[in-house]
């Protein structure tokens, strides 16, 4: 038995697409044109949830004419600022026939601290169930995970303790998203999670690009971008048990993967797919 065969399976919770932040929404539009496909009707009902961003009324027209200019039936956006919105029921029954449910960009520590443990995220989780599409763009990508990077310095990401995790909204299980991915440099954010904790599979999305998750494990990448995947199960060796706080971090044997659009993962095999295998 492999290392690998014995590593908790990873758990998706729902038909969900994950984006790195800055997709393309005036031209070719290419990431949420995708997302529209994926809903898999033609008349389909958004909502939008810009409660991540410091400007959400300007995130929520942004989207709502996106998604209506895409064909949306109808595109609600739902702005919570405080828990006592989040925990209203009315409101939380706005999401009952959502077919897409679309989390902005901003802050994901504002996301989880309004919403966490609320009537509207029950309603989240109830309509992934139900199989509606849950989609996020950076900061609403990032709360996807069980543990959910919500602070760390690029030039700290191997310094031990430099990165900072909470609770996220645990749409997935065993996987940790860093979003903005390539353009801010966090390799080391994710290199410094996967090792404390070899389980988690790191997943770094970069801009315009996004993984659709599916029901067999396995992720397709889209986008213009790249999404780089941080696997720690044979790592050999580190130091971050001998060293103090803020003390470089030494790793033997981390592997990464590069995966651009039409490739993909498989997180139970923790394999690389190519196009090839994808379209099979």
């Amino acid at each position: 038995m492999t290392a690998n065969s014995m590593a908790p399976e990873t758990i998706f919770r729902g038909r969900l697409i994950a984006i790195g932040g800055n997709e393309d929404r005036v031209d070719e539009q290419e990431v949420l044109t995708r997302v529209v496909h994926e809903i898999g009707k033609v008349n389909y009902k958004v909502v939008v949830i810009p409660t991540a961003s410091e400007e959400p009324e300007q995130r929520g027209k942004d989207y709502h004419r996106v998604f209506t200019s895409l064909g949306a039936e109808t595109v609600k956006v739902i702005d919570i600022s405080k828990r006592s919105q989040a925990n209203n029921k009315a409101l939380a029954k706005k999401l009952e026939d959502a077919d897409l449910i679309f989390l902005t960009g901003g802050d994901q520590l504002r996301l989880t601290t309004l919403l966490g443990g609320t009537w509207v995220l029950d309603a989240i989780h109830e309509r992934l169930r139900a199989g509606a599409l849950v989609a996020g763009t950076s900061a609403g990508a990032a709360v996807f995970s069980d543990t959910m990077i919500y602070e760390g310095k690029s030039e700290e990401g191997l310094l031990k303790g430099g990165v900072l995790t909470t609770s996220g909204f645990g749409f997935v299980e065993n996987i940790i998203f860093d979003t903005h991915f390539l353009d801010r440099g966090r390799i080391g954010r994710l290199m410094q999670i996967v090792t404390t904790n070899p389980t988690c599979i790191g997943v770094g999305l970069g801009e315009d690009s996004g993984v659709i998750l599916k029901g067999d494990g396995t992720a397709e990448v889209i986008g213009t971008g790249q999404v780089i995947i941080v696997d720690g199960s044979d790592i050999k060796h580190s130091n971050i048990m001998n060293i103090e706080s803020g003390g470089p971090i030494a790793i033997d044997n981390i592997r990464i993967h590069s995966l651009v659009n039409g490739y993909g993962y498989d997180f139970k095999k923790r394999s690389f797919l190519s196009s090839q295998s994808l379209t099979k």
